[in-house]
């Protein structure tokens, strides 16, 4: 007989843990399930900023200022979120949010800039722009090149290797499980809910090398494996994965006191507690394999990006040009066509869920927050319909 929750969670990274923890306080029997180990994939491979800023993407082929507003409430939900989990989780997570900044160098930036920070500050977003003496003084660090940045306060960073193995202490602590070496074979709608087939990648002694679990719902928080776990059932997610890279540099004395990125070129640049500079934005590594990833997709580092990066970052910071790389190392993130995440119920098949995709760090906290909410009440605290799954379907095709 199988062993029933009520919630099974398939992925063990940010959003899936913190998930864990959310519906663990309400109360639920939870399941996590996870091919590889807790936060294997991009949620411990990232860079760990915390961009709360609408992101220089999201501004690209004239958008409709009305449709970026609608970001800014989940985004102040996550600023309140991080500032109030290392009391929740009672763990350390090196959590700093110390300001960021989104810097410009040409006019056509600036006025991106000033467009972004008019619809962030109408949204209630802590930012402002700062330029001239006020900029040398705030980030005396900067290129003289960087001729103007939007300041937003409660930007920073965390660290990722913390974070999630501190949602799922916490998760388990209320009762959850969590299950490695565990890949869901396939999904069966059963009248009380779902029953999970388990294919064990590690068999334990005394273990058979399959089993299931039965739970009254499911969450896919499965990052860029997600649409994968659902194309067998004719659910079309609309993400795509892609492999990033990332640099550190060796440790140095306090220079870059912001968390830094640049609203027209790839760069995020920030320097954590034991003095090493951490660099990214954006940078790709070469994705090898078949048209699903598995347990063991190939990544390969790419040259050209670890020179590009350091080189921009440099540009910016001019004082890095001193600094040695130490390392370069990369994750399997998952983008979509509008940069949002893919958030909300499946229509199709009641009773399941997903949770994944685009800022998953910087939000993944919060979407655990709303889909929990969700899956609980029927309905979460913000409105999430910019983010929900269908909405890539034709209209006609979509469920009310």
């Amino acid at each position: 007989m199988s062993a029933r929750y009520d919630v099974a969670i398939i992925g063990a990274g940010l959003v899936g843990c913190a998930a864990a923890f959310e519906l663990g306080l309400r109360g639920r029997r939870v399941a996590v399930l996870d091919q590889g180990e807790v936060n294997r994939g991009a949620s411990g491979r990232n860079a760990g900023s915390l961009h709360f800023q609408i992101e220089p993407r999201m501004l690209e082929g004239g958008a409709d200022p009305q449709r970026l507003a609608q970001l800014i409430p989940v985004n102040l939900r996550a600023i309140e979120d991080w500032r109030e989990l290392p009391g929740r989780l009672r763990r350390e997570i090196e959590l700093v949010m110390h300001g960021g900044l989104m810097v410009a160098e040409t006019a056509g930036e600036r006025e991106l800039l000033v467009r972004k920070s008019e619809v962030e500050t109408r949204g209630g977003l802590p930012v402002r722009l700062v330029e001239g003496e006020e900029l040398s003084r705030v980030a005396p660090y900067l290129a003289e090149r960087v001729r103007c940045a939007s300041y937003c306060t409660a930007e920073g960073h965390a660290n990722p290797r913390l974070v999630t193995p501190a949602f799922a202490a916490a998760a388990r602590h209320l009762g959850g499980e969590i299950m490695t070496g565990a890949r869901v074979g396939g999904l069966e709608g059963r009248p009380e809910g779902w029953r999970i087939h388990i294919e064990w990648l590690r068999q334990q002694s005394g273990t058979a090398a399959a089993s299931s679990l039965d739970a009254e719902a499911v969450l896919v928080a499965a990052g860029a494996w997600s649409p994968e776990i659902l194309a067998p059932y004719g659910v079309r997610v609309p993400l795509v994965p892609v492999a990033l890279s990332m640099n550190v540099t060796e440790r140095c004395a306090p220079v870059v006191h912001h968390l830094v990125q640049h609203v027209g070129r790839r760069l995020s640049v920030k320097q954590v507690e034991a003095g090493n500079v951490l660099i990214g934005g954006g940078w790709p590594a070469s994705l090898f394999g078949s048209e699903t990833l598995g347990p063991n997709p190939e990544v390969w580092l790419r040259e050209d990006s670890m020179i590009g990066n350091a080189a921009m970052a440099i540009h910016v910071v001019p004082v890095l040009a001193g600094l040695n790389l130490i390392r370069t190392w990369s994750g399997i993130a998952s983008v979509s066509v509008d940069h949002l995440p893919v958030l909300g119920a499946i229509a199709s098949m009641p009773g399941v869920f997903i949770a994944a995709g685009e800022s998953s760090f910087t939000l993944g906290p919060t979407y655990a927050r709303l889909v929990s909410e969700l899956i609980c009440l029927g309905q979460a605290s913000m409105p999430i319909g910019l983010y929900r799954p269908d909405r890539f379907e034709p209209a006609a095709d979509r469920s009310a």
